[in-house]
C-alpha cells in the first residue's frame, strides 16, 4: 500500500522543507486553508514525499479518528526528521525527534521482560527441550533417563544458559546505540538514540537518488496493544548527501485511503 513508483513521481513531490511546530498527539493544527498539510509535512497522504529540509511525519487526525479504539494505544504522534552533517562522504545521517503522545515515553521506555519473567522463560525453554529430547520435565528425571548419563543433560543445560538479565526496553527502537558513540569522521552505520530517547538518528548509505531503495531505513509508529508493542504505521525513507530527504513508502496498518481521501479500514 503507499508504494513508491517512479522516481518522476517522488522529485515532484520534493518541496522546500518548511519549519513546523510541534503539536503533539498527532493533531494536525498546521494544515492549509482547503485541508491538505503544508509544505514540508507529510501525512500519509501521497505514494511518495520528500523535502529539501525539515521534514514533519504526522499521524493526522482524520486517521485517529477513523480508527476509534484501534488507535487508543497509540504512543508517538509525529517525527521531525532532518539530515545530520556527518564528516564523512561514507555514510549519511538524519535525526528524528520524536513527539511522544501522553506518556508514551515512560511506556516505551519501561522493560520489556522482569527479571522473573526473563528467568521463567529460560525454565520453559530447558523443560520444553528436556520434555522433547526424553519425555520428562526436569533436569534430574532427564539425568536417570538420558542414554548419556548427567553428563549429556549437563551439556544440554549449559548450552541453553542465558546471558545475564538486561533490562531491555519494550520499544526496541530505543535499545539503540547511545549518541555519544556516534563518531563523525568515521560512522558507524545503524540506529543511535540520545540520553533523553527523544531523539532516534538514522546513519545509513547516502542515496544515489530519491528513489535509492538500497539506502533507505524504515521508521515505525509504535502502538500498545494488549501489553505489546507493535507498527501502527511504516515510513521508509532516504537521506541523500545534500540533506534531501525522501519518504519512498509508506503503509499504515490495517487502514488505508480510498478514492475520496477518506481513511477506511481493511
Amino acid at each position: 500500500m503507499l508504494a513508491a513508483t517512479t522516481l518522476a513521481a517522488a522529485t515532484a513531490l520534493l518541496l522546500a522543507g518548511c519549519s513546523t511546530a510541534s503539536t503533539g498527539d498527532g493533531v494536525d493544527n498546521n494544515a492549509s486553508s482547503d485541508g491538505a498539510p503544508k509544505a514540508g509535512v507529510f501525512e500519509f497522504q501521497t505514494p511518495a514525499y520528500g523535502s529539501e529540509g525539515e521534514l514533519v511525519i504526522r499521524i493526522p487526525e482524520s486517521l485517529v479518528e477513523a480508527a476509534g479504539s484501534d488507535a487508543d494505544g497509540l504512543l508517538v504522534g509525529e517525527v521531525t526528521a532532518k539530515a545530520r552533517e556527518l564528516d564523512s562522504s561514507k555514510s549519511c545521517a538524519v535525526d528524528l525527534a520524536i513527539d511522544y503522545r501522553g506518556d508514551g515515553l515512560d511506556a516505551l521506555s519501561r522493560p520489556s521482560m522482569t527479571k522473573e519473567e526473563y528467568a521463567a522463560e529460560g525454565e520453559a525453554e530447558l523443560e520444553s527441550v528436556l520434555m522433547r529430547q526424553f519425555g520428562v520435565e526436569t533436569v534430574e528425571e532427564a539425568e536417570a533417563s538420558a542414554p548419556g548419563g548427567a553428563a549429556e543433560v549437563e551439556e544440554i543445560v549449559a548450552n541453553l544458559e542465558q546471558a545475564p538479565y538486561s533490562a531491555k526496553p519494550a520499544w526496541s527502537a530505543l535499545d539503540a546505540t547511545p549518541i555519544d558513540d556516534l563518531d563523525a569522521a568515521d560512522p558507524e552505520p545503524g540506529t543511535y538514540v540520545s540520553e533523553d530517547s527523544k531523539t532516534l538518528t538514522f546513519v545509513q548509505s547516502c542515496a544515489s537518488d530519491p528513489l535509492d531503495d538500497g539506502s533507505s531505513d524504515q521508521f515505525d509508529f509504535p502502538i500498545e496493544t494488549d501489553g505489546t508493542i507493535d507498527a501502527f504505521a511504516s515510513v521508509e525513507m532516504t537521506v541523500m548527501k545534500s540533506g534531501t530527504l525522501t519518504i519512498i513508502e509508506a503503509s499504515v496498518a490495517d487502514y488505508e485511503l480510498d478514492s475520496n481521501g477518506d481513511w477506511i479500514g481493511f
